[in-house]
């Protein structure tokens, strides 16, 4: 598939996405991450590497996945922009690809900003309240690191984190920060979610907020989730503009109700 765009429409996001730089990382974390799509059906389990980007000032979590569709977008971006058909950037869509798992964490000293999806438009909410840690005797390796165990609530879900004070950095994937050292594995009491430290290394990538998506607070980003899921149709038309053909309504219905597991 095929996707038409004047020429200075394109030219405007590539000059965009290049100018966000904001930080650069000094070290790379990647997590195996496991997790439901659909509480209700085992089949759901997604897996997929997601990557904790850490500088000095800033640090990013996201999905690979997320990462490489970006890159191949802005790549098509640029190569539109190349070679124009009477000043039409044609995209070749055939080459994107997305990610299952979209929520994205951009965090500094004083504020840590969540990223996440409903149907196609990406919202942003700043995390009003740090979880609360509470710390235990228990330890493990992990990576050959030795690990300590804290439990806190986030939300509704009770969390348990493995951190090691071998890399004292306070950081970890989604939102389990502010710990003693470094999570290297974090999952809730379900294990709806899991995240596992896969690699760690020093490595210098730019760090920067993603662009482009609606500010709100958290609780009108979950009404807005339920909404969703109790009017689908509804939902669509709102976002899309039109009614789905009347064939497609019944399997789309379902496509949404079935994604309903969140972290949060």
């Amino acid at each position: 598939m095929y996707l038409k765009f004047p020429f200075i429409i394109l030219l405007f996001l590539s000059n965009f996405y290049s100018a966000q730089k904001v930080d650069s990382s000094f070290i790379e974390c990647k997590y195996l991450a496991k997790f439901l799509i659909d509480t209700a059906n085992t089949n759901t389990l997604k897996k997929e590497l997601v990557s904790l980007k850490i500088g000095k000032n800033f640090s990013v979590f996201r999905s690979d996945m997320k990462e490489k569709a970006d890159s191949i977008a802005y790549a098509e971006i640029d190569k539109s922009i190349s070679n124009p058909v009477n000043d039409i950037a044609i995209i070749n869509t055939g080459k994107l690809v997305s990610a299952k798992y979209t929520p994205e964490v951009f965090y500094s000293k004083d504020k840590l900003i969540v990223y996440d999806k409903i149907l196609n438009v990406m919202y942003n909410y700043e995390l009003k309240t740090a979880t609360n840690w509470t710390f235990t005797t228990e330890t493990k390796k992990i990576k050959d690191y030795t690990c300590k165990k804290a439990v806190g609530k986030y939300h509704h879900r009770i969390i348990t984190v493995w951190y090691t004070e071998e890399i004292p950095i306070s950081e970890g994937p989604y939102t389990f920060k502010n710990l003693p050292g470094l999570v290297l594995e974090a999952y809730d009491s379900n294990e709806n979610f899991h995240f596992t430290l896969e690699s760690l290394k020093r490595i210098i990538k730019p760090i920067r907020p993603l662009e482009g998506t609606v500010s709100t607070e958290y609780s009108k980003f979950v009404k807005k989730r339920i909404e969703v899921l109790d009017d689908p149709i509804g939902a669509f038309i709102g976002v899309f503009g039109r009614t789905p053909p009347k064939q497609d309504q019944e399997r789309m219905i379902k496509n949404i109700k079935s994604i309903n597991n969140y972290l949060d």
